[in-house]
């Protein structure tokens, strides 16, 4: 594998973070991961969807925005922090898509990072046939519900029934639009049942084997033909 990063500016032309891992050969797939608010990259969820991506040969864009510790950010109103998290996704999936060479993508939010998603990816007709994991989507973020609504895209929804954002009415939309909806018993926003490691475990084994078998109905990809 080979590391590096992307200029990326977002909002306000802040350098946006972000780290890229290429396949040794190359690959006709891109995954591209937005983080949620505090829960990055390197947490179990997206950790272990980067891992199963990286397997099936893709390339694979980590977005690593940390806007739980920019001052600037928690300090804007509501309506400029989700202007911001609106540019910093176009930014980024314009850097990705700039990259070329790529007939398959993949996009993966968790929380915050599903309203990246939700903001950006009805507008983006180059992502029209992407596949879309939505990890904890954020129904209570203005937006966001109708964003989702707009992405006919074959999609993924994981989200624990503990989690404050659950909602069944939003879910039924969902599967109703032909969203495969992974449901998981007690699990919070973090997807951790707090005090109860090993069910913790049990439970991340059991979203990503769900996740490794929706992943494995796509197009097969290789690396390099």
């Amino acid at each position: 594998m080979k590391q590096s990063t992307l200029a990326i500016n977002g909002y306000r032309d802040l350098s946006l973070p972000n780290g890229l891992t290429r396949q040794d050969g190359p690959s006709r797939g891109l995954a591209i991961l937005f983080p949620g608010f505090g829960y990055r990259n390197t947490m179990p969820a997206l950790y272990y969807c980067r891992q199963l991506l990286l397997a099936r040969g893709h390339d694979v864009l980590t977005v690593d925005y940390t806007y739980d510790l920019m001052p600037d950010f928690l300090a804007a109103p509501q309506e400029e922090r989700l202007g911001w998290i609106k540019a910093d996704a176009q930014a980024a999936l314009g850097a990705a898509l700039a990259l070329g060479g790529y007939e398959h993508f993949t996009v993966i939010g968790k929380s915050a990072g599903t309203a990246a998603m939700a903001y950006t990816i009805p507008d983006e007709p180059r992502l029209a046939k992407a596949e879309l994991v939505w990890l904890t989507p954020g129904f209570k973020t203005p937006g966001v519900p109708e964003g989702m609504a707009r992405c006919p895209q074959r999609s993924i929804l994981v989200i624990g029934t503990a989690d404050y954002l659950y909602d069944e009415g939003h879910l039924q939309a969902a599967r109703d639009r032909g969203v495969e909806v992974v449901l998981v018993p007690d699990l919070d926003h973090g997807l951790e049942i707090p005090g109860r490691v090993t069910a913790s475990v049990a439970a991340m084994g059991t979203i990503t084997e769900r996740l490794s078998i929706w992943l494995g109905g796509e197009a097969q990809l290789t690396r390099g033909v």
